[in-house]
């Protein structure tokens, strides 16, 4: 099947998206979202950070990024909101916004297509993830820099993969899981390779990062310090923060625990048994994120689309929709309910809550098991790296 054939699934997912997460003309009379958006966007399930942080974040008044503006997220973000905010009035910075994130599905898409063929191009084209979180938030653009860091890394391009891990950092952070197991894998296979693959790695970040951190540290380093004092997301920590059982610092350094042990443990797995690095990093970040105090619910197209690179199999994939469209039910009715002053809402977290969080927190753990024995039996030889670039799936 042609590749402009299987865009056009997911261009449908993304141009619902855009459509139903444009806020009425109503809620943006004084050209730009007020606090009314809130209630009306979550009891609509239409709610989208992209149009929300026009208002919150102050974009119109074109503020430069970290220096003037305070903003929550890595400087690729920051400075791509702050460029769209540029286009003529909210519905300019709207609708590049949203086109810029469809480009960015469609550069997805195509790495995905070329190394592991139309079938799973269309498991992630078809996804009713992209109706629900293509524009709700900025995850695309990471996304899109995660898959390019994988097929310039199995086609033996490693100063490619480097700056498109560098530019995923800088946008979206997580992409940062990749650097320990690509150069694990470079130093036993392709040693004179991890010098060029680290400088490039280095000159993506440094150049995005060094003159925000260099020149406006306060701004800059607040992705980092929100982070650490940001109250842990509902879950088990949540929980736990509930009881006092725990503080919030004691979450932090209970999910950094977790989640470096069992990095260092799939690290030490891959290095000894020569398992395949792609799939290692897809289970690493899904076990960040089961690890993690925050979890948004869109996270859970990163697992999605890291899992389509590894050849999950289709009942995971089904698995990972469903829940990524429950989670996305369970925040909107919460948060809708919440900001109205429902009398409901005690109701709902009580009969919702804990059967949908136990659900996804479960998928996630399965989907770890699972790619991790897909990755143990596919193992990334020297020999298949250089002669065929072989995909994992």
């Amino acid at each position: 099947m042609r590749f402009w054939w299987m865009v056009i699934p997911g261009f449908l997912w993304i141009l619902f998206s855009i459509i139903h997460t444009a806020p009425p003309e109503p809620l943006v009379a004084v050209g730009h979202p007020g606090v009314s958006y809130y209630p009306y966007s979550f009891l609509h399930y239409s709610y989208s950070d992209v149009v929300a942080l026009y208002g919150a974040r102050r974009l119109y008044h074109h503020l430069i990024p970290y220096f003037q503006n305070v903003i929550e997220y890595p400087v690729g973000i920051g400075i791509y909101m702050s460029l769209m905010a540029y286009f003529p009035g909210f519905w300019g910075y709207f609708i590049a916004s949203d086109v810029g994130l469809l480009v960015a599905f469609v550069l997805t898409l195509y790495p995905l297509y070329q190394a592991r063929g139309s079938n799973v191009a269309l498991w992630f084209s078809m996804s009713p993830l992209l109706g629900v979180y293509g524009v709700l938030n900025w995850d695309l653009l990471g996304i899109m820099c995660w898959a390019w860091a994988v097929f310039t890394f199995e086609r033996g391009q490693y100063r490619g993969t480097g700056l498109w891990i560098g530019l995923g950092i800088a946008v979206k952070f997580f992409p940062i899981v990749m650097v320990p197991y690509f150069c694990a894998w470079l130093w036993m296979h392709q040693k004179n390779q991890l010098k060029g693959f680290l400088m490039s790695l280095g000159l993506s970040v440094g150049i995005l990062n060094l003159p925000f951190a260099m020149f406006a540290e306060s701004g800059w380093s607040n992705f980092f310090s929100y982070n650490s004092h940001r109250a842990p997301d509902p879950g088990i920590y949540q929980w736990l923060v509930q009881v006092g059982a725990l503080n919030p610092h004691g979450v932090n350094w209970i999910s950094a625990g977790l989640t470096l042990t069992g990095g260092m443990v799939l690290l030490l797995l891959m290095v000894k048994h020569h398992w395949n690095p792609v799939g290692v990093t897809a289970v690493a970040l899904t076990w960040w994120l089961l690890c993690n105090k925050v979890y948004s619910p869109q996270y859970i197209m990163w697992v999605y689309a890291a899992s389509l690179w590894v050849g999950g199999g289709s009942g995971i994939w089904v698995v990972l929709n469903l829940v990524g469209l429950f989670d996305f039910w369970l925040a909107m009715r919460w948060l809708g309910l919440g900001t109205t002053g429902s009398p409901a809402l005690g109701q709902f977290l009580k009969a919702a809550l804990v059967p949908v969080l136990v659900t996804r927190d479960v998928s996630l753990l399965a989907t770890v098991l699972l790619i991790g024995r897909r990755s143990s039996i596919l193992r990334y030889s020297e020999v298949d790296h250089e002669v065929s670039a072989s995909p994992v799936g």
